[in-house]
């Protein structure tokens, strides 16, 4: 029996989606797996987040900054990872992840914490 070239067609269009799928899983992952690490290595240990009152959780892909005591007149900053991998920090894009990018992303969401927060 041979096989039809539409089933052909719709083999190869299977195996690119799940190729796909796959890469936009793994860059979703790394991306995720930084901003864990610098939540627990940066932000967890800040001992100066603490003293302005900023409290940081990390969950599910995404690092969330209050501060309670300003109460509902204080905005939240959410640090969150995308889809493919992205990683947006108060509705701004910084592109997506790489890890040879990784010390300059850092800086970036120092930056827009401190920003945010008019440290």
């Amino acid at each position: 029996m041979t096989v039809s070239e539409i089933d052909k067609a719709l083999t190869a269009i299977e195996a690119r989606r799940a190729r796909e799928e796959a890469a936009r899983r793994k860059r979703r992952d790394a991306a995720c797996a930084f901003l864990k690490g610098f939540y627990e290595k940066d932000v967890k240990r800040s001992q100066k987040l603490k003293e302005y009152g900023i409290e940081a959780a990390f969950e599910d892909g995404r690092l969330v900054f209050q501060r309670p005591a300003a109460g509902h007149f204080s905005d939240g900053l959410m640090i969150v990872v995308g889809e493919h991998g992205e990683i947006d920090a108060g509705g701004k894009s910084l592109g997506r992840f790489q890890a040879k990018d990784e010390q300059a992303r850092k800086k970036e969401l120092i930056e827009e914490i401190i920003l945010h927060f008019s440290l």
